[in-house]
Parts: C-alpha cells; sequence; structure tokens
C-alpha cells in the first residue's frame, strides 16, 4: 500500500507543478504599442520603420514585472515582433513563353532578350528611385555623427552602384527611354 500512496503523491505534484507553470492565454499586444515606438521625425518615404530605430527603451512599469523569455518568445511567435520592420514582397508574376515561342528557337531568343532587357530596366529603375535616399541617409549619417569608415563603404556602395547604371545605360542605350 505504501508504494501506491507515494505514486499517488508524486502525480499529485506533478500536476501541480505543471497547473503553476502553464501559461495563461493573453490577450495580443495592443496596437498602442506599435505607435510608442514612433518618432516625432518626419518619416522616410516607404520606411517609417528607419525613423523609429533604434526603439525607444524605457522601463516596465513597477506593477509590470518583465516576462520570462519562454512566454516572450511564445507570445512573438503567436503575435509577431511589434519591433520588426514590415516585409514588402513587391513580386511580379513571372512571364512564361508561350508553346510558339518554346517551339521556335529564334523565337525563344527573343523573348529571352525582352526578359533581360526587362530586368536591366527594373534595375536603372531601382536605382534612380533608391539613390537618392541612400544620398539622403549618408548626409543623415554624416550628421549624426556616424564613423567616416561607415560612411565611406556607403560611398562606395553609391557609385557602385552609379556606375553600374552607367555602363547598363552605356550599352543597352534603350533602356535610358
Amino acid at each position: 500500500m505504501r508504494p501506491a500512496l507515494q505514486l499517488l503523491v508524486g502525480a499529485a505534484l506533478v500536476g501541480s507543478a505543471i497547473w503553476l507553470v502553464w501559461p495563461e492565454e493573453e490577450a495580443p499586444p495592443e496596437a498602442a504599442t506599435a505607435d510608442a515606438t514612433v518618432s516625432t521625425r518626419a518619416a522616410v518615404a516607404g520606411r517609417p520603420w528607419l525613423d523609429a530605430w533604434p526603439p525607444d527603451t524605457k522601463a516596465a512599469p513597477a506593477d509590470e514585472a518583465p516576462l520570462p523569455a519562454a512566454q516572450s518568445l511564445a507570445q512573438t511567435r503567436v503575435y509577431g515582433d511589434p519591433e520588426a520592420p514590415p516585409i514588402a514582397l513587391d513580386v511580379p508574376a513571372r512571364i512564361r513563353p508561350t508553346a510558339e515561342e518554346l517551339a521556335d528557337p529564334k523565337a525563344y531568343q527573343a523573348f529571352e532578350a525582352r526578359q533581360n532587357a526587362q530586368v536591366m530596366a527594373a534595375y536603372v529603375k531601382a536605382v534612380d528611385e533608391e539613390l537618392p535616399r541612400l544620398r539622403d541617409d549618408i548626409a543623415r549619417g554624416r550628421s549624426m555623427g556616424i564613423a567616416a569608415d561607415k560612411i565611406a563603404k556607403a560611398e562606395d556602395k553609391a557609385r557602385g552602384l552609379e556606375n553600374m547604371r552607367a555602363q547598363l545605360l552605356k550599352d543597352h542605350p534603350a533602356l535610358g527611354k
């Protein structure tokens, strides 16, 4: 009889320990927490999360203790990370060759040439749109006191983009139209 009693007490202890540790289901984080990290500065066009970086670090109120790591991870898996920048995928649908283009090698070469021209035109367009933003970011970094070697690296990248764009336009003048 003694082993049965020990087994019953052990099962009760394990059950109560699990009950105490089991996380309670909580309401999703309020949208107001995302608004709290937004800076008062004007948002960079299309990238408001950039101006909100680094996030404001405020101490938790005395009545709110920080969550244990496991519980925080579980909430992040369910509701997402409010400090993560948005993922923006703007991938157009891929154009497939027609049956006639697949059957005729010359027609398929023309199809490939059109596809390559579209890729190069998209690159030139992206450089035209992003290079002014990169220049603004470099100027902002300079004014914020970012290290000179990091500024030089960003300027090298900007020059590389300009050089690649110029080379594409030189090799394929139709892209500039």
